[in-house]
Parts: structure tokens; sequence; C-alpha cells
């Protein structure tokens, strides 16, 4: 069943591609990965998503005060960024809409979270299949209080006092990232990393960063070209890192 939205909102997303309202999903990124055979850039948003996740398979939590969407790419037209790179795009794109709209400062916890003041505002999730992908986001808005196995999680309404318009944020997010895929694309890549370490939360910090297969403790000292963390160790080795979850030491 289609939400209801007001025209001009609807308008408004409808620049980005083709708009798919519902009130529940079980995945947006899924439900967005198959419309891929029309070939055609969609945005999905759900009222309620009963099966959401995280990386590695992770539940993720969401209810009634959560932006839960997801945009349709097409990673084979030209001069689009390397598929690996939406996700640091999307973090970017984000954590400048909630600064834009709620007037929030918030910072990028690599890889892929959006944070206030050290608590979760938003988690993103980039899923591949073939030439599309679908970058799905998940931002806490109008919750008043968390489950209790939820203690660093945040919400715009608990920050602000108020309660924010989710397709606002979600248009403002749109229009940041394809900005961002067309400065990519134009070969900015140099401009948007640094835009990208600007609103980092882990840069030249000490961290913890848990991959798959190890653990690694140390000081952040740069992001690669291709958003990858450079992680100077504390025996002084060098690690580049593309994927893992980030613990902040101090």
């Amino acid at each position: 069943m289609a939400t209801e939205v007001a025209g001009e909102q609807l308008a408004g997303l409808a620049r980005y591609g083709s708009v798919h309202l519902l009130d529940e999903v079980g995945s947006t990124n899924d439900y967005a990965l198959g419309l891929a055979a029309k070939r055609s850039t969609a945005i999905v948003t759900a009222r309620r998503q009963t099966k959401g996740r995280g990386r590695f398979k992770k539940h993720w939590f969401s209810d009634d005060g959560s932006l839960t969407a997801s945009l349709l790419l097409f990673t084979d037209g030209p001069d689009f960024p390397h598929p690996s790179f939406l996700t640091h795009l999307a973090g970017l794109a984000l954590s400048r809409a909630v600064e834009e709209v709620a007037g929030l400062a918030t910072q990028i916890r690599w890889p892929n979270d959006i944070i206030y003041k050290d608590k979760k505002l938003a988690g993103i999730l980039c899923e591949g299949r073939r030439h599309a992908v679908a970058v799905g986001v998940g931002l806490n808005v109008n919750q008043e209080s968390f489950p209790e196995d939820l203690p660093d999680a945040e919400s715009l309404r608990v920050a602000t006092g108020r309660t924010w318009d989710k397709l606002v944020l979600l248009e403002s997010f749109l229009h940041g990232m394809f900005a961002g895929i067309e400065r990519a694309g134009k070969g900015e890549t140099a401009q948007v990393i640094a835009d990208i370490k600007n609103h980092s939360a882990v840069m030249h910090r000490r961290v913890e960063v848990r991959t798959l297969l190890r653990k690694h403790v140390g000081t952040v000292i740069d992001l690669d070209t291709e958003g990858r963390v450079v992680l100077r160790t504390d025996s002084g080795r060098l690690v580049v890192l593309g994927a893992g979850e980030v613990r902040r030491l101090r």
C-alpha cells in the first residue's frame, strides 16, 4: 500500500528517479534491487521496514520514526564512480542533509555511520547485483526513545526537541548524493575526500578496527583516494583498510 504525500514533495523526489512510497516493506534495498530490470534510477522509502539489516547481516532497528530509504543506481554508466566509493558519498550527503535541514553538526564514523555527539543517528548499507546498486539509508528522525539494548542511539527529535519531515531530509540527501556522484565523475575525487575528512569522526584519532579476520589498533592518519582508512598501528606499521567496525579509543 502506497503512502500519501503532498504533490510538491513527490515532484521534488521525482527529479531524481521513479518514486516508490510504501507503507511497509521487508527491506527497501531488496525492493529497490527488485526494480533493477527496468534499468531506471529509483527511490524507495517505507514507513515501516520489517527486515532491515546493517553490514555483516546485522539487524537494523527501525520504526515509524525512522527515515528508511534506498536509492537504486546503475554503475555501468559513463563517468560513474567506483561502486565501493558510494558508501562514502552517501555518508557525506547524509551528514550534510542533517546539517542543512536540522542544523546539527554531525560526523561520519567510517565507513558507514553518521553520529552526533558520539551517538549514532544513521547508518548506510550499499548492496549490488551486477551493474545495479542499492544505497540504503536508515536515519533516526522522530523517535522519542529507543530500546534498552540501543544505548548509543540518537534521533533528531531527541537532539533538537522537535519533529522533522522525513521526506524533506530525503530530498536533501538525494540532492547531495547526486552532486557527489557528479563531482566524482568529473575527476574531483580528491576534493570530495577532503570534504569527507572534514566530516570524519576518526581522522587523527586512536581507534580499534575490527575486520572479519582480525583486530587493528592504531591512529588514523589518512583516507586514501578510494575512501579507505590508512592506519598507523601501535607497532608503527601502516595498514590500509577498506571495511571494518570502528571504535574510537580517545
